[in-house]
């Protein structure tokens, strides 16, 4: 009966070393292996952060507002400013009139440089 146990246990060994040596991993019955790894995907750009809140308010608030938003001048001519937020290439239009933000808007990228 020793015997019998023995071929048992090295049966058993030789299977469990052969699994090993083609590089599969065991699993128990009814588990499922891991997925296999997927690249993973591109990132998308940042979206520019809202400043519609800033219409009305003072220029110069405005202005260190806007810098803390991630938005740096791009051009400036008189009062009328056209702001960069570098990481969503979106371009705003800031009118400066009696000290106040009177117009905060959208415009395309190519009033920034871009």
């Amino acid at each position: 009966m020793l015997t019998h146990r023995n071929v048992t246990l090295a049966s058993v060994l030789a299977l469990l070393l052969g699994l090993a040596a083609c590089g599969q991993p065991a699993t128990p019955h009814g588990a499922s292996a891991p997925p296999a790894a997927q690249a993973a995907p591109a990132p998308q750009p940042a979206a520019a952060p809202s400043v519609a809140d800033l219409r009305g308010a003072r220029a110069s608030s405005g202005e260190s507002e806007m810098q803390t938003r991630g938005f740096t001048v791009a051009r400036q001519r008189g009062l009328t400013a056209y702001w960069l937020h570098a990481p969503s290439g979106s371009c705003v239009r800031t009118v400066t009139s009696g000290g106040r933000y009177t117009t905060v808007d959208s415009v395309p990228a190519s009033n920034c440089g871009r």
